[in-house]
């Protein structure tokens, strides 16, 4: 056999491993003028990208773009187009260079600080013409200027008239403008369009944003809201029910700065204001938010999509998010999760709306017309929006596994929309435009310290989606659920959707949920979902630890071991729950409410007087990270997180 034989062997055998074609290196210390070798790198991520879309046309092996160590500042989000995309199915890589440490940073360092009359306060100088919703300093999270405590609300105040015309209008009505305060509870606040007050609800929580605060007497003032977000969020039911008599939390004004680690900036000004917990200001390293979201991955429609791109071994930090926007008036809330309202319904029922009152906020990445996007060993830290990976709308054959996800304002994952209800009924995308979410992996993550601000927002949750794993992942310390796939419920007065299906919540290993707020479950499902399962998880200190609520049906429930003393390990409330297998599971208390139809548990096995067995101990190891990631798991349980001043758990369960 000859040497050139031999030698195109060798090179047909590397072609169909999937060899690479190109490497491509960048590195934020780099000087201009770079080839994009290892030698000579691109000084920045576009210039890299530029240089993908000259090689991917045609592509014979994976282009892998290696990021060298050191922080890639960005001021708006980096964009992901079809342009973008792998090719002959051949991958673009996103990659850390080996043993190195590249972050896609969304935030901007503030220098400049100086001491100002008012004891342990500095302040310096910031540009920009948007709320500042979160800070860094020295590598730990600061917090709005927050009351000390809870205020209790002394009623509405005042009322507006909807015509029901109005773009954001389902119908007209009356709602309310403002809610009033005690002035002993509540100064009068200097810049009354920054604050916001957060309102507590079962599982609900919004977040209400100021226009105006007025002294109504010398007892009494009140919180004007902006409109027409306060209308939207006010007039909503249910949970989402404001009750104006019970407590708020106010932030994000100067006259609130009384604590160390707090902050605020005052618009007017273009200042930063910091409490310090005895920093050195001169040498500190405050980071401050600015790039709204890190990562846009929007292909053009369902058959236009970005495909065969992936993100490895990089770190994701601080982006920026403003809160949801209508007509200049800003907010948060939904009745249930990240379903976020942005219609005003005059009586509040949002299912004959099917759902299309809703909308989904952009997560820190974001993934829209999507196949093949795939996120894998990455680390995603001190991120500020409502969602760390957002796979919304028609996102095909995604994964995102073992990745480290840690202090986030709001939650690591979301699949699908709200609006998903009908594929291409909705009127965010379009018709045409919508899809489905499908064959995607979220898998062996490891979440701690998530939803910190955007608290009734599970740690990982699906709209309507088909054939999605949610498996092997180690979550702990959720304000809210733990993992929630499926939307529609059956008293809906609509008939089921018929999207989900075949989705698993299976080997996942979760901790000590529902910290802030009731109602919900560890595992929690909703709607029809043919051929789906919950098998093999391992479940501790949950009050309803697996919880198929309002119209679940279809579900494979069994092998799975739940250590929750004097709680319920099952909750399957209506009998509108029905066809669920529910067999061989290992319990501590066999607590249960069983109201379904066609849902008998059968083999449960209950060692609540002694340790589990060896059948059920094997479970329970299995459970959580696999070996290949558990790499990923720190020596040591991160330290709890919390941007709020300490309130008791049971004062906030109204």
């Amino acid at each position: 056999m000859n040497r050139l034989f031999v030698l195109t062997l060798l090179l047909l055998s590397l072609s169909v491993c999937g060899f690479a074609q190109q490497s491509i290196y960048v590195s934020p210390h780099a000087a201009k003028g770079g080839k994009g070798t290892l030698q000579s790198p691109y000084a920045s991520l576009e210039e890299a990208q530029k240089a993908v879309r000259k090689l991917n046309k045609n592509m014979k092996g994976d282009i892998t773009v290696y990021l060298r160590g050191g922080s890639y500042y960005i001021t708006s989000s980096l964009e992901f187009t079809e342009k973008d995309s792998g090719s002959n199915g051949y991958r673009v890589i996103y990659k850390a260079y080996e043993n190195e440490t590249p972050v896609i940073d969304g935030g901007q360092q503030i220098t400049g600080w100086e001491p100002t009359m008012h004891r342990n306060v500095y302040s310096a100088p910031f540009k920009s013409d948007r709320k500042l919703r979160a800070l860094f300093v020295n590598g730990n999270r600061a917090r709005m200027a927050t009351s000390s405590n809870p205020i209790t609300g002394q009623g509405s105040w005042g009322s507006m008239k909807v015509e029901g015309t109005e773009h954001w209008a389902l119908g007209e009505g009356t709602v309310v403008r403002g809610i009033k305060f005690l002035s002993r509870d509540l100064p009068v606040l200097s810049n009354p369009e920054d604050v916001e007050l957060i309102h507590k609800n079962v599982w609900n929580e919004k977040i209400l944003c100021a226009s105006q605060v007025e002294r109504l007497d010398n007892d009494t003032l009140v919180v004007e809201l902006q409109q027409p977000y306060g209308a939207i969020l006010t007039s909503l039911a249910w949970a989402g029910s404001t009750k104006y008599h019970k407590d708020f939390i106010i932030r994000n004004a100067f006259e609130l700065l009384d604590s160390p680690g707090e902050f605020y900036f005052d618009r007017k000004q273009q200042r930063i204001f910091y409490y310090t917990e005895n920093e050195d200001m001169e040498q500190a390293k405050v980071i401050a938010p600015v790039s709204e979201g890190l990562i846009r991955i929007y292909g053009s429609s369902n058959n236009s999509r970005v495909e065969d791109l992936a993100f490895e071994g990089i770190t994701f930090s601080h982006d920026a998010w403003p809160l949801m926007e209508i007509d200049g008036s800003c907010g948060f809330g939904g009745i249930q999760s990240l379903g976020l309202a942005i219609k005003y319904i005059p009586d509040g029922n949002w299912h004959p709306t099917k759902y299309n009152s809703t909308d989904v906020p952009p997560g820190s990445i974001d993934v829209k017309n999507g196949q093949n996007i795939s996120f894998i060993r990455n680390r995603f830290v001190q991120l500020n929006s409502a969602t760390g990976i957002s796979l919304v709308n028609d996102v095909v054959g995604a994964e995102v596994t073992g990745n480290f996800f840690n202090d986030l304002l709001g939650n690591a994952v979301n699949v699908g929309h709200s609006q998903h209800y009908e594929i291409g009924d909705g009127d965010i995308y379009g018709p045409g435009v919508e899809g489905v979410c499908k064959n995607i992996k979220i898998t062996n993550n490891y979440i701690r310290n998530i939803s910190l601000d955007f608290r009734m927002v599970e740690a990982i949750l699906a709209f309507f989606v088909e054939n999605v794993n949610f498996d092997y992942n180690d979550i702990a310390g959720t304000p809210y659920g733990a993992i929630a796939c499926g939307w529609w419920w059956a008293n809906a007065g609509i008939p089921p959707s018929t999207v989900a299906k075949n989705n698993t919540m299976n080997y996942n290993r979760i901790h000590n949920t529902h910290l802030v707020l009731h109602d919900g479950g560890m595992l929690y499902t909703l709607g029809k979902q043919p051929d789906s399962q919950i098998i093999g998880n391992y479940l501790t200190d949950g009050p309803r630890c697996i919880y198929p609520d309002d119209g679940s049906a279809y579900f494979t429930i069994k092998d799975n071991v739940i250590y929750s003393l004097h709680k319920l390990w099952l909750h399957i409330a209506s009998d509108r729950c029905h066809d669920i297998v529910i067999d061989h599971n290992f319990v501590k208390d066999n607590g249960t409410i069983n109201n379904g139809v066609n849902t008998p548990l059968t083999n449960t096995i209950n060692f609540r007087n002694r340790p589990f067995d060896d059948e059920a101990k094997a479970i329970m190891d299995a459970a959580g990270i696999q070996a290949p990631y558990k790499d990923i798991i720190p020596q040591e349980e991160p330290a709890e997180l919390s941007i709020y001043p300490y309130v008791p758990k049971e004062a906030w369960i109204n």
